[in-house]
Parts: C-alpha cells; sequence; structure tokens
C-alpha cells in the first residue's frame, strides 16, 4: 500500500487586475497535472529549476495551498477535501464521485479509497449534501491526523522558526496541541531528548533561534518536523543554505531518522548529486510537469529527456581532471508559466525540436519498467516499432 499517492495535481494561481472590483485575467500554473507516489521507508526526488513548481508540490501535499485539481491519497484515503471549505467541497466530490460513470453499479471492482465514498454515497441516497454532512464527521480530528502524518522542513529555517519564541517553545507547542505530552513539563522533557537526537544540547532549549548557526537552526526545523512522529516529511531544500560540511550531518541525520520512523520522504533539491545518493526515485520538472521520472539508476544513468540530460550536463565534476560532456548544455530562459508555449514547453530551447513538438505536448511514455518520458522523441521511435 502506497503511503502517499498524488494523482493529476493542478495548482494555479489566479491572476487578478482592477481597483475596487478585481477581475481574473489569467492563471499562473504552477502545477501542471502531477502525478507520483511515495512508499514508506523510500525517498522520491523533485528536481528542475527555479520556477517549475517543485516547492508549490511541497506545499500543497501538506495543504498550505488548496489544490486547483487532482487527488491527494494518504494511506488510500482521499484527503483532498479535508481542507477545503464546504461548497468547494462539495464541488469536488460531485466532480470525482457524484458524477462519476464508475458510481452507477454497486461499486464492485473499485479502488479500495473509492469504494469507502461510494459506500456513503449509497447509504445516504445518492444526495451530495447528506453525503458530505456524513463525510464531515469528525473532519477536525481528521484533519489534526493528517497535519501529524505529514510534516515539512523549509529550505530557510531563520524565516520558518519564530524569533520571539524559544526552542523550547516551539517544539513543545504541537506535542501540546497533538496531545502527545499532557502538560508543558513533560514537553520540555521530551523536547531535550528531541535536541539530543537531532545532534543539539538538552540546555539549548531556552535559547532563541538567532543564537545558533545554520545548520543548528535547520537541525531545530528537523526536530519540529519529526516531533509528532510523522510518516511523511516534505523535504523542500533543506540543504541549500548549508556549507558541504553541515550538509552532509544533516542527510546523515534524515537517513537515522527515516530509519527510525520508516517514513516517506518527498526531497526537493537543486543539488544533483545530494538527489543521487539519497533518493531511490526521481522525478524531473519544467515548467508544472513531470518530463521525465523513474528509478535513480535510470535517471542519472541513462537520461532520456534532453532537459534532464541539460540538468546533469549542468552540474559540476568533484574533480579537476574531469570535465562534463557540454553537448547537451542549452541556452534561453525558462518560459513564462503564464504563457507558456504550444506544444511541448521545452521545445523553444531544445536542439531536437520536430514540427509535432509546436503542436501537441507528448504523452508519458514507458520507456522501461520503471522509467518514464514525455518526449516525442521516444514516442515516435515506439510507434515506429509497434509499441506504445
Amino acid at each position: 500500500m502506497k503511503l502517499l499517492e498524488v494523482k493529476n495535481l493542478k495548482k494555479y494561481f489566479p491572476i487578478k487586475q482592477g481597483f475596487l472590483v478585481e477581475r481574473v485575467v489569467g492563471f499562473v500554473k504552477a502545477v501542471d497535472d502531477v502525478s507520483f507516489s511515495v512508499d514508506r521507508g523510500k525517498t522520491i526526488g523533485i528536481v528542475g529549476e527555479s520556477g517549475c513548481g517543485k516547492t508549490t508540490i511541497g506545499k500543497s501535499i501538506i495543504r498550505l495551498h488548496e489544490v486547483t485539481d487532482g487527488e491527494m491519497l494518504i494511506d488510500e484515503e482521499d484527503t483532498t477535501f479535508y481542507f477545503m471549505k464546504r461548497k468547494r467541497a462539495l464541488q469536488y466530490l460531485k466532480s470525482k464521485y457524484f458524477k462519476n460513470p464508475d458510481f452507477d453499479g454497486d461499486g464492485s471492482g473499485l479502488e479500495t479509497y473509492k469504494k469507502k465514498i461510494h459506500d456513503v454515497f449509497v447509504k445516504s441516497d445518492r444526495n451530495p449534501s447528506k453525503t458530505l454532512n456524513t463525510l464531515f464527521e469528525n473532519l477536525e480530528e481528521k484533519k489534526r491526523l493528517l497535519r501529524r502524518k505529514a510534516q515539512i522542513v523549509f529550505q530557510d529555517p531563520m524565516s520558518s522558526l519564530n524569533p520571539r519564541m524559544t526552542v523550547g517553545q516551539m517544539l513543545a507547542e504541537p506535542l501540546l496541541f497533538h496531545k502527545i505530552a499532557e502538560k508543558m513539563d513533560d514537553a520540555i522533557v521530551m523536547v531535550k531528548d528531541l535536541l539530543v537526537k537531532v545532534g543539539l544540547k538538552a540546555y539549548h532549549v531556552d535559547r532563541y533561534p538567532h543564537q545558533f548557526s545554520g545548520g543548528q537552526r535547520q537541525r531545530i526545523a528537523v526536530a519540529r518536523a519529526i516531533s509528532v512522529n510523522p510518516e511523511l516529511i516534505v523535504l523542500d531544500e533543506p540543504t541549500s543554505a548549508l556549507d558541504v560540511s553541515v550538509q552532509a550531518q544533516i542527510v546523515n541525520l534524515f537517513e537515522e531518522l527515516q530509519e527510525q520512523l520508516n517514513a516517506g520522504y518527498v526531497f526537493i533539491s537543486h543539488n544533483l548529486a545530494l538527489v543521487r545518493f539519497i533518493c531511490q526515485e526521481v522525478s524531473v520538472m519544467y515548467l508544472g510537469r513531470i518530463v521525465e521520472q523513474g528509478d535513480s539508476e535510470s535517471i542519472f544513468d541513462a537520461p532520456l529527456h534532453p532537459y534532464t540530460k541539460a540538468l546533469l550536463a549542468a552540474a559540476p565534476i568533484p574533480d579537476p581532471n574531469k570535465k562534463r560532456n557540454r553537448k547537451d548544455l542549452i541556452g534561453g530562459q525558462v518560459p513564462s508559466p503564464i504563457n507558456r508555449p504550444s506544444g511541448c514547453f521545452f521545445n523553444p530551447r531544445c536542439k531536437y525540436r520536430m514540427d509535432i513538438c509546436t503542436r501537441e505536448y507528448p504523452q508519458m511514455f514507458k520507456v522501461d519498467q520503471k522509467h518514464f518520458v514525455a518526449c516525442h522523441l521516444y514516442s515516435t521511435s515506439q510507434e515506429q516499432g509497434g509499441e506504445k
């Protein structure tokens, strides 16, 4: 059973104009039709240039952003509508379930999470409002449990830690809220154990964030994320602001904690060497969509998409006597997510561009058992070989 399943996720940010009366004149399509899954004890890496939608995916997973469309399953339970307003949740359930032809029968053969909602649907006489009332029973408790299951470590710990609270106060707050500790004295004891676990000292409990170095602040952010024993942790470029020696310590800490918690990680990073080291699967994003997806070995040893090859060609090699093959480097800038190119979004920068690339966006084609790519170069070759 998958810990996390993201299905056809979309997140569009409206562009508004007007002074007294605002009107929507367009959308920034930050994430557009993205799908992937995470197993317990495994790590999936998400890589790509700045602005491609990596952080938006991470924030959508833990519901800091309300999704525009798509499904978010945790432990095969549809949690997408948990944080929506009632009207929006009703629209979501209608579109996904009540107007779905799969629900016309007895529900046999449906996926587990769909069968659960199908049964509620039937018991409420196929009335969306009644179904919503049933599904919203104990919703606050479900939301609290979801918050406990999924946590995030942000890129910049200084901006994500409250400067007016001591470390002890910050880390005790989730323990008390989730009733892991009954009172403040018990919470402080647990906080001291957490600080030791992440490589800090127990006496740091009374210090403020500005009294720590960058690496120490990131350890505090990690301690806050693991304080509620989560099953899923989103790591949003957690080492980008740290020097190399501290990066190694933080990465080792992540691996130790993953082994202890058996947690699944969504690892967002620009550091390709680090992604290869820590991740079992990798998804490469460009302008809101995944262009290549597969296990780490396939992506790094046999990249297929021209954009993936360009990313790897731009990564430095820690050996002065070796040089990268620069033939795969690309020029130009990432197009605007407001006005994306027609056809394949990468076609203005691709030296392999064909006529079809300017007309149609390529589907995700299966090249190997665990390797998928969205590129017309491979769709054409598969069609010629009689395999698609």
